[in-house]
Parts: structure tokens; sequence; C-alpha cells
């Protein structure tokens, strides 16, 4: 990299989000135009900046910053620009030359130090002059945070935030204790202030170390899908992470739990160890649940059996006795679980409950986890359905750096009947959420597959609230007969009760093609994405065709399943297409690709821009339309219809989706998946991970790869078991 040392001129443009900036400086008589991210810049300011020359097509030469320091001005002209450059609140050119005339080179020392004696200058009182010295400390704060944070890789954005959480003096407080940036700030973790503190001079076996510690290890079992850890199992992991004695960690879960920063609870036979907000959200849907479902049940009446009998007869549709028992218990229970697998008939029985509300003169408000499966639903109902997080109205609070709901118990939902499809996806503090939002009296029907794959969060809701035995539960298990018709269908039931599923059957949708090493099966797929099957069916490569594998890594996981994809599907062209590697990962210009993080603010708009809205979600698929290198920003089209300016910065919230893990597939269909069959982990070789992946196909399930896989598979019903209290909560 290049090095550059001037004197900044003019602030052309200026990003107060993210600090971006287009600037000029003055370098040894030569101006140069630098860009980047330059938090707090200011004119007059000397300034250092490491990176190197680019030429942008339509600007020109400009210096490209990758690394910068800066220090204040120091010469009577220097200061002069920077105070009348507006960047201090309250002083102006006039301002500015009143207080340079008044204190020369001593006018910053002034300001900072000793701001009463700028209302010793006419025009200045001594309330503007504080203001003026606070606006200046503000500037002066966030410009020395952004230079300490620049050598631990924090980036300028979360120096903004370091900065509004704690004030000009946060230098000094993270010094002190590192560890408050990942307690405090939402998006640096654990490992980031670690490298801080031991670069500090830490000790590994301070108290803030290991109890910050003991948080990281329960929030990385949280995202693995527990709601609790086990003490002693929390003890051994804390040990093996923070690399010291079981006895310290021990100790700090003690101190920990007596600040109440932890959440000890009795079981059994072990102590569950608890963050404090997921102990409170088990609690509070348990005790909301047993309050909804505590409303005495109304009577099965004959105007009821009318109702159900006219649906039918307008539908054309004649329900078999779990069907009607379902309808009939929506109708009357306060609480009821519809579960079933693939051709069972949920759709019917959601739709005939809708149906049968409408003219008993209940509205009915429907609902799913994610936007495509809230859009599936809609399709299928011809009703309008929300994501869960625009049921109840998501805002990113910039304030709490966190996601807030409009809708909870202080403002509840206006809503007789709540359904909630594809119930499996939704995870505890989604559900605690939506319960808090639901008022006493209204009905809560939850429909799912308890077969498929639990939530990606926290919590196995739907599996304990059904397996508690306190909450009504319909099972659908008949198969009709149009679905019969499916090897789709009938394999998935087949793999479900642990049979080898029909394959290769004439005319039908169910395919297995042998092949053995992971080149073949690679090559095979690629061929089958690209030219086979959108060729015999009509399909297009990046709209109807889905890879699914069980693992990330690995010879046959999704990142070496997305390069050849990528270099199939969507080639460089001669370098027609802009391509930006970031985090690894190389984005090129019309790429599928996949949100694998919620992210709640950022802003899209409608295609027909006539919606502007916030939030992405886990699991939303995109377009990348266009790369934007100098100001690095890619544009993205999401589902089809929500286009966003997405910053570089929040790639790491991107993948390639060419090919993506059968856990984010979850609640969504594809006309057609491809699997691929290859030695894993026995962990995720599943019986329900296959389950899970052959119903997200519509039209045509093709498994390529190795017969004894697919056989260890179907025979594996091991499940990973998840901590857990919430089926507890629920019994007693």
């Amino acid at each position: 990299m290049e090095k550059i040392t001037g004197t900044i001129e003019e602030v052309i443009f200026y990003n107060e989000d993210n600090g971006y900036c287009v600037a000029d400086i003055d370098s040894n008589g030569v101006l140069i135009t630098i860009v980047g991210n330059i938090m707090g810049i200011s004119p007059g300011e000397s300034i250092t900046v490491e990176g190197e020359y680019k030429t942008h097509p339509v600007y020109g030469h400009q210096f490209s910053v990758r690394a910068f320091s800066k220090t204040p001005p120091n010469s009577i002209d220097s200061i002069y620009k920077y105070l009348s450059s507006g960047m201090i609140k309250g002083i102006r050119s006039a301002t500015a030359k009143k207080i340079v005339d008044a204190f020369g080179t001593d006018s910053l020392n002034v300001i900072e130090n000793t701001p009463e004696k700028l209302a010793d200058i006419k025009g200045i009182s001594i309330k503007k002059a504080y203001e003026i010295g606070n606006s200046y400390i503000t500037q002066f704060g966030v410009r020395n945070i952004v230079m300490f944070l620049q050598e631990y890789d924090i980036s300028i954005g979360f120096s903004g935030k370091i900065f509004k959480k704690f004030g000009y003096n946060a230098i000094e407080k993270i010094r002190a204790n590192p560890y408050i940036l990942c307690e405090q700030i939402h998006g640096i973790g654990f490992k980031t202030a670690d490298k801080i503190a031991l670069k500090l001079g830490g000790n590994i076996n301070s108290q803030e170390r290991v109890k910050a510690g003991v948080k990281y290890v329960l929030q990385e079992f949280s995202s693995s899908g527990h709601t609790f850890c086990p003490e002693y199992l929390l003890v051994k992991k804390g040990a093996a992470v923070l690399q010291c004695d079981e006895s310290v960690v021990g100790n700090a879960i003690t101190e920990l739990s007596i600040e109440r920063g932890i959440i000890i609870e009795k079981k059994e036979d072990f102590n569950a160890v608890y963050l404090p907000s997921m102990h409170v959200a088990e609690k509070n849907v348990a005790y909301i649940l047993k309050q909804l479902n505590a409303k005495y049940p109304e009577k099965e009446t004959p105007e009821l059996v009318k109702i159900i009998e006219k649906v039918e007869k307008h539908t054309k549709i004649t329900l078999n006795s779990a069907q009607k028992k379902a309808v009939i218990n929506a109708l009357t229970m306060p609480v009821l679980v519809i579960t079933g697998g693939p051709g069972t008939g949920k759709t019917t029985v959601i739709n005939t409950i809708i149906n049968a509300m409408e003219l008993s003169g209940k509205t009915v408000t429907l609902a799913a986890p994610t936007g495509r499966a809230a859009k599936r639903i809609s399709e299928l109902s011809g009703r309008e359905a929300k994501t869960i997080h625009r049921l109840l109205e998501s805002n990113f609070s910039c304030d709490e750096d966190k996601t807030v709901f409009s809708r909870n118990e202080t403002n509840p939902l206006d809503a007789k009947a709540v359904i909630i499809d594809e119930m499996s996806m939704v995870d505890l503090m989604l559900f605690n959420s939506l319960l808090k939002a639901i008022p006493e009296g209204t009905t809560l029907i939850m429909v799912g597959d308890a077969d498929q794959l639990p939530s990606v969060g926290p919590g196995n809701v739907l599996r304990d609230i059904i397996r508690s035995g306190g909450i009504e539960t319909v099972q659908l298990t008949e198969i009709f007969r149009q679905a019969q018709e499916s090897m789709i269908v009938v394999n998935a039931h087949r793999i479900n009760s642990g049979l080898f599923p029909y394959l290769n059957e004439q005319n039908k949708d169910f395919f297995f093609i042998k092949r053995q090493s992971p080149e073949q099966i690679i090559s095979t797929i690629v061929e089958l994405v690209k030219t086979r099957l959108p060729k015999t069916y009509d399909l297009d490569p990046f709209c109807d065709i889905q890879v699914l594998t069980p693992t990330r890594k690995g010879a046959v996981g999704v990142n070496s399943l997305n390069k050849a994809l990528q270099e199939a599907l969507n080639p460089p062209e001669n370098r027609l297409k802009t391509q930006q590697e970031i985090g690894g990962i190389l984005f090129r210009e019309l790429d599928k690709v996949m949100q694998i993080k919620n992210n709640y603010d950022i802003e899209w708009e409608s295609a027909n821009q006539k919606e502007i809205g916030l939030g992405l979600f886990n699991g939303d698929i995109g377009i990348v339309e266009k790369i934007d290198k100098e100001y690095e920003l890619m544009n993205i089209t999401f589902d089809g219809e929500k286009e966003v300016i997405y910053p570089f910065s929040y790639a790491s919230d991107l993948e390639q989706a060419y090919a993506t893990t059968i856990h984010k597939s979850q609640g969504s269909e594809f006309p057609v998946v491809i699997i691929p069959m290859f030695p894993a982990p026995i962990s995720l070789m599943s019986r329900n991970l296959l389950y899970t992946a052959v119903t997200r196909a519509k039209k045509l399930v093709v498994l390529v790869g190795q017969a004894g896989v697919l056989e260890q598979m179907v025979k594996n019903n091991s499940e990973v078991n998840r901590f857990s209290g919430l089926k507890e909560r629920l019994m007693y």
C-alpha cells in the first residue's frame, strides 16, 4: 500500500452512517482526491492515508483509502478552515475568524479545555460557548476512537456505535475492561473483545475475561439451538475456550449468578444455566400459552356442523375424519396445533378453517416465519399472509441497537383468530414476541410438520408444545389420492417411517443417479442444473432448481458446489461482469445469493417503487444486479421484488445460493431439488434432514451420489438433542 500525507482542503461528500467520504487533500502542493471510510473528517486537519490509486470510469484518478490517521490543525490558516467547515455546531466562518483572531494557534485548546473563555468574544454567550466545546469534544472523541480501534480491525460503523454508547472517554473505558464491547455493543463478539484485551496485556484468568467467556459459550449454545446449557457442560466448554482451569470457570459462573448475569435453574439431575433473556422468554411462552388455553372451549353445535358442510359444498371437497376434527377444534378450542407430513391436506384444512370462520363472522390473520413461507400460504389461501415480523410491525431501534416490535402486550394485535403456518421454523424468541401481542380471547392455531428440522434459532417450540400434551393437537396422517401419485410425497413418508424410497420409476418425479467420487458428483450436478434439467423440463436454472446439501464444508459441501455452479451458470464473460471478493467469497454481477442472518435495519424498495420497508431475513434469496467497487455497494433484488442497495460492509451476511444447506431451505419450496449423497459427519446424515430436503421439492427430486449414503440417512433416526425446558414448563 502507498502512503500520502496532506491537509484536508474540501470534503466533497460525507455519509454520516458509515463514514464514507470523498475529499480533496493538499499533499505538498498537489491536490489529490481521496475516497473511503474516514469518520469525522474536516477541512484543515492533517491526515495520513494508506491505500492505492484507482481510476474511476466517471470521476477519474482517485486514492482509495484503506487506513488513516489524523492530527488536529496547528496553523492559523488550517485552524480557521477547520472551524469554518461546519463540523462544529455553532461555528461558521464569521465566528471562526473571531475565535482565531482572539486565540490564534491556541484556539482548539481553548475550545476543548476552557470553552467559557469563548464568551469573552462578542456574539458568543456562555451557553453557546459550552455548546461549541461539547461539539468539539464529540468530534475529537469519535476521531480518537476510530484511530484507536483501527488497529484491532473494528469498522468505522462500530466506532460510531461505541462512541454513542460510552461517550468521549470510551477509550479509557475499553482499556479498563475491553469486554464491555461484546456485552454492550451488538455485533461485536467475545473473540474481538478478547483480542483487544490480550493485546492490552490482559490476564487470561481475569474475572472480566472469564465471565465474558462464560456468556460467550452460552451464546454459542443458543446459536446451536439450545435455550440453556447444563452447568457441567458449560464449565467444560468454558475451560476449553478460555484455556483456563475449570475451577476458574466455576467461580465465574457463581459470580455471574449472584449478579443475575446468568440464571441457574435446578433440574432433576443437573443445573441448567440460562442467559437471562432466554430464561424470561421460555417462562413467558409457557405462561401465555397456558393463559390462552385456559379459556373454556366452545361446544360443537349443529350450526357449526352446517357451516363446515356449507364450506365443503362450496369448495367441492370432502374432509376426512382427522381434517374435520381439526376444523371443528379450530372453531371451538382456544389454542390448537395441526401437524402432518406432505400430502396430508394441511392447506385444505387451513382454507376450510378460514372459510368457516369468515362465515361465522370472524376475521382471520395469517402469518408465517419467512417471506417465502408467507407468500406461499398467501397464494394457496387467496388471503393476505404476512411474515411474523411484519405482523408485529418490527422496527430497528437505534437507541437500543436491536429490533423492537410495535405490537406487544400494551399494543396487541387486532385479531380474533391467528393462524401461523410453518410453525416448525418458529424459534423461542420470536414466538415469545408473537404471544405477547396476542390478546386474551384470540384463537391461536399453529400448523406445521413436526418431523422437519427444528428452527434455526433457539428452542424446539413446535415439538415441545406437542410432546407436552398440554395443547390440543390433531395429527393428519392420511395421504390423499392425488398426492399418492407423487413419488416425492410417497417417498417422504417412506423415509420418515425408516423405509427405503422408491427410485427411478418411469414417468415419476423421484430419481437417483449413482456416482462415487466427489468430482463425479459435482460434475453431474453441474450438468443437471445447467443443461439436462432445463432442456428436459423447460426450467430456469436460477429460479427453478435448487441444490441442497447437508454440509457447508467438505468435498460436496455448499462452498465447493457454489464455486463450481457459479463458474458454470455465471462465468465472468471476459471481465464484462464486475466482481468483488469479500470475506473469501467472490461475488459477481448476476450471482444468485442468500441472506444468512436477519438484518432488521437495511432498507429496501419494491420493484414498482410503491413500497419502502426495512429488513432482510435469514433465507431470503436474491440476484446481484450491479457491483459498484468504487462506492463499495451492490444492488441486489431479493425474492424478485425487494431492491436493496447493499454495502460491502454487510457482505458477511451474504453467501452464494446456487447451493445451500438443507437447514437454510426450511420454509421454502422449489420446483426442483437436487441433493448430493456423499459421506459426512454422522450427526448431519440423519433421517429428518433428508426428509426436510425431499419435502422442499414441488415437481422433482434428484439424488446424486452413493446409494450406501442414502441408506445410511434413512436408517439414522438420531436427533441432535436440544436443551430446552419448554415442554416441562407446559406440563406443570
